[in-house]
């Protein structure tokens, strides 16, 4: 675990910085406990899948089990090992194959780092001879046509069983502490930073007992490629004081420790800059008599109209997003309800079991903090999970559990209409005087995709295919026991708008009569989703499995007439922001634990400046986890579990890296090598995930549910 280390000033440095006129110096440790450091050394042997190291078996390859014997299977295009050079020189890659008869003729094309290098004939054992590589992360592609060959029956595929790189230098060993790095020759350990021009590194070296031989420096490395040398013993003094040339944006900061000897310290490693300090947001507006919380249930973004869905699908929604806040980039922490919800009402995303149900003790939650207010507090779902059962009833004083209540095979044809009516009722029996927090919580587009007429035909009309879209038929197309041809395709996603279309026209009557009791600037209407749903575009269907924009990406929308001015937001937002908004109406501090920002700046046009660089989710509910941090650019994904998906269009890659600029549909997975960008987000997700052992907010085991609650999860799909 790494250490935090506070914020400290330098008055000295601060001098050196007195010329700049970009808010006030501010000094950060590189040992920070947010940003997780990254230890380079060289070793032989290539490490499988999921492994973190930097000499390993990237992407592009495939697991083979046969007889006992595991085997990786590279890919129809790119696989691709990662190595570690520490020293310019010449090396030899190996890979080793399980099947030893080759059929003759057959090239392999090698690439460095993204340059064609060589095609060598296909042999076993495969020995390639590598140039002299830069240093650090080299990103070495194997392309074999994918297998040469297709296995006839009981045969194995054309397999690698392992690969090595030679020569490799001995590892030396690294290890922290608070503000510090005791490292010994051959290793290098980077950091990397966003930093404003100008900025300053300050800190000192401690030399090693003795001068064997070794040889330490500090060196930056710019995102344009420039490089410079900071520091280096021996040579220079002890004190470390030097400023990172003119530039703004990400630089890697490498420590390396090079020839013989023991190790060296450096010490009190950070980083001086001025920093814009944003002043006070001023108060959001008073709460007002009505908020209602409205969540579609799996409504990805592109399915409203105003965010680029099909034309007619949503006329009520989009109304309200014109003459409201709509937040165009939006998105959720979690692909599946439970560990979404948790998040929502808590302020906090879940890396690991998030299926697991909420303690009854804890931080208040969204629902508790306005009941403290003096609201009174209903929630009416349609989904099973949020209820008492899985503790997400928590601070609501009703939460009927009847109300989405429909068998295994059946539609959801009448939810939309009965959580309304139940909430309605519930309002009625409330005095008139009374404030109000309104949780409604409807299950459509979810699956099952069985929109009552006249929506199913309008938009599965003159489509030859009469597939139903009941959980079952998704479940047997997600598990490959039935193959969806095109046709098929088209209509299930039809049923989906269908099932959008139909929850709309209900919106529509409830804003009618609420909008009958409530005068312009009493009732807040906020529209979200929980999660957004795959419909084939990464060869899959359902939710829950993935962190791809189509199970993240969801709408949100604040509609407050005679409060809220018509905008249009594109920030990055979140599910964790969208608490943190709701809770500062009614609790300006905010719980300790929150890890959201209050929109309110966003919302009322007080400014557009936004300081949520990176952000995170995770597919917490599965077993090992798959976790995200994104930028405005780039997205980066760590399957632990070795991919994501599962049965239709299941990937096996470990890593996966996105350039959200030339490929938005996340087609192409870049990950290897030593993209700036990518290991910027490493270092921040890895630190992440590692501040999640130090939190425990997690319940009992969600197996212990009742047969009522089973059946109502069976109906959507969670259970078969």
């Amino acid at each position: 675990m790494w250490i935090r280390v506070g914020i400290a000033f330098s008055l000295a440095a601060a001098v050196l910085l007195a010329g700049c006129d970009r808010g006030e110096p501010v000094e950060r440790s590189l040992v920070d406990g947010i940003h997780e450091p990254e230890v380079l050394s060289e070793t032989p042997r290539l490490e499988w899948p999921p492994s973190l190291v930097p000499n390993r078996f990237v992407r592009g390859w495939h697991p083979w089990n046969r007889g006992g014997e595991r085997t990786l299977v590279p890919g129809a295009g790119e696989s691709v090992f990662e190595v570690v050079n520490l020293k310019q020189r010449k090396r030899q890659l190996t890979v080793k194959f399980s099947v030893f008869e080759l059929e003759p003729g057959l090239e392999a094309r090698v690439c460095v780092d993204g340059v064609e290098l060589t095609s060598v004939p296909l042999a076993n054992p495969l020995v390639i001879d590598l140039p002299a590589l830069p240093r650090g992360r080299v990103a070495v592609t194997l392309n074999c046509g994918g297998n040469p060959r297709p296995p006839s029956e009981g045969e194995a595929p054309l397999g690698v069983s392992a690969a090595f790189i030679r020569p490799s230098l001995p590892a030396g060993d690294v290890s922290f502490e608070p503000g510090g790095v005791v490292q010994a020759p051959w290793s290098a350990v980077d950091f990397v930073r966003r930093v404003e021009s100008p900025s300053r590194l300050l800190g000192r070296f401690r030399a090693p007992a003795t001068a064997d031989g070794g040889r330490f420096t500090l060196t930056a490395e710019w995102q344009g490629g420039d490089r410079e040398t900071l520091y280096e013993w021996p040579g220079d003094g002890e004190e470390i004081d030097v400023v990172l040339g003119r530039q703004t944006g990400l630089v890697r900061l490498r420590l390396a420790a090079e020839g013989d000897g023991p190790p060296g310290r450096w010490e009190e490693l950070r980083l001086l800059s001025r920093e814009r300090v944003e002043p006070p947001a001023p108060p959001p507006p008073a709460a007002p008599r009505l908020v209602v919380l409205y969540i579609l249930d799996a409504l990805r973004a592109d399915a409203l109209g105003h965010l680029g869905g099909v034309s007619g699908v949503s006329p009520t929604i989009d109304r309200l997003a014109s003459e409201g806040v709509t937040l165009t980039n939006h998105f959720t922490v979690a692909p599946n309800t439970m560990p979404s919800t948790k998040a929502l009402f808590t302020g906090r995303a879940f890396r690991t079991k998030g299926g697991w149900k909420l303690p009854p003790e804890g931080d208040a939650t969204l629902a508790e903090a306005w009941a403290a207010a003096g609201y009174r507090t209903g929630a009416f779902s349609a989904n099973a999970f949020v209820s008492d059962e899985f503790g997400l009833a928590r601070g609501f004083e009703l939460a009927p559990r009847q109300v989405g209540a429909v068998g295994v095979n059946t539609g959801m044809v009448a939810s939309a209409r009965r959580v309304h009516r139940y909430g309605l009722e519930w309002l009625d029996r409330l005095d008139r005087s009374e404030s109000v927090l309104l949780y409604l919580h409807t299950v459509h587009p979810h699956n099952p995709y069985d929109p009552p007429e006249p929506f199913r035909s309008r938009f599965t009309g003159g489509i030859e295919s009469d597939i139903d879209g009941s959980s079952r038929t998704l479940l047997d197309i997600k598990h490959q026991r039935i193959e969806a041809s095109p046709a098929d395709r088209e209509r299930l996603k039809g049923l989906y708008r269908g099932g959008l279309a139909y929850n709309d026209a209900e919106l529509a009557k409830l804003l009618e009569i609420l909008e009958a009791r409530y005068a312009p600037g009493e009732m807040l209407f906020v529209i979200t989703s929980d999660h957004g749903e795959e419909l084939f575009e990464h060869g899959g269907v359902l939710h829950g499995y993935t962190l791809y924009d189509e199970q993240l990406h969801v709408p949100l929308i604040f509609w407050w007439p005679g409060v809220l001015e018509p905008r249009v937001v594109d920030r990055p937002t979140d599910a964790l922001d969208l608490h943190a908004t709701l809770r500062a109406l009614v609790d300006p501090e905010g719980p300790a634990v929150s890890e959201g920002q209050s929109l309110w700046p966003l919302l009322t046009g007080d400014r557009q400046i936004w300081s949520k660089p990176v952000r995170f989710a995770a597919a917490s509910s599965l077993k090992q986890g798959v976790f995200m941090a994104r930028s405005d650019t780039a997205k980066l994904i760590w399957a632990p579990r070795w991919g994501m998906g599962q049965g239709l269009g299941r990937t096996r890659d470990a890593e996966y890296l996105f350039d959200l600029r030339a490929d938005p549909r996340e087609l192409r997975n870049l990950a290897g090598g030593a993209d700036l960008e990518a290991a910027w987000l490493r270092s921040q997700l890895l630190g992440w995930i590692e501040r999640e052992k130090v939190i425990d907010l997690e319940g009992a085991s969600p197996d212990e549910i009742d047969e009522e609650t089973r059946r109502r999860l069976r109906a959507l799909g969670y259970l078969e």
